[in-house]
């Protein structure tokens, strides 16, 4: 028996379901999110941050190279009218540019500006850097391991 599984103790309980929702609410202290984060001279508000990395990564719709309203909102779980009053945040930020679909003018798409797309890059530098210094000391196979099982815990959250 590990150590972690010591009978009657109320911090590794046996159950690795049990272990497992132990471990989801101590990490609510690596989710918890200002309303804004500090950038350079300026603080920029998470919600346009989650614009920006959500046009970023997302698929554009057609040939005009942007995401739509539709498939942000999808990324970030949230309504499209939601996910529309976000965008307008960002807009005024400058970090994403809103302009009508070359196949449909009826739809709306996103492309991210030049600031967008850098504070993408700076974003997504602090978050793998930040994952790189929590897994210092893993073997490769382990943090290999625990990408997988995490993208496949984060499908199924996602799926449901």
């Amino acid at each position: 028996m590990m150590a972690d599984d010591m009978p009657g103790d109320p911090f590794h309980p046996a159950d690795p379901v049990d272990r497992l929702d132990r471990a989801l609410l101590a990490l609510r202290r690596f989710f918890e999110a200002p309303a804004a984060v500090p950038d350079s001279a300026q603080c920029v508000e998470l919600s346009t941050l989650l614009i920006v990395d959500a046009v970023a990564t997302g698929t554009p719709d057609d040939d005009s190279g942007g995401v739509s309203i539709g498939a942000v909102a999808r990324a970030l779980a949230v309504s499209p009218s939601t996910a529309s009053r976000l965008v307008d945040r960002a807009v005024v930020h400058q970090m994403v540019i809103r302009q009508s679909s070359s196949a449909s003018r009826r739809h709306t798409v996103l492309t991210l500006t030049d600031a967008g797309r850098a504070l993408h890059e700076r974003a997504l530098a602090y978050r793998t850097a930040r994952l790189r210094s929590l897994l210092h000391g893993w073997s490769d196979q382990e943090r290999q391991t625990f990408a997988d099982l995490m993208a496949r815990f984060a499908a199924a959250v996602l799926s449901r």
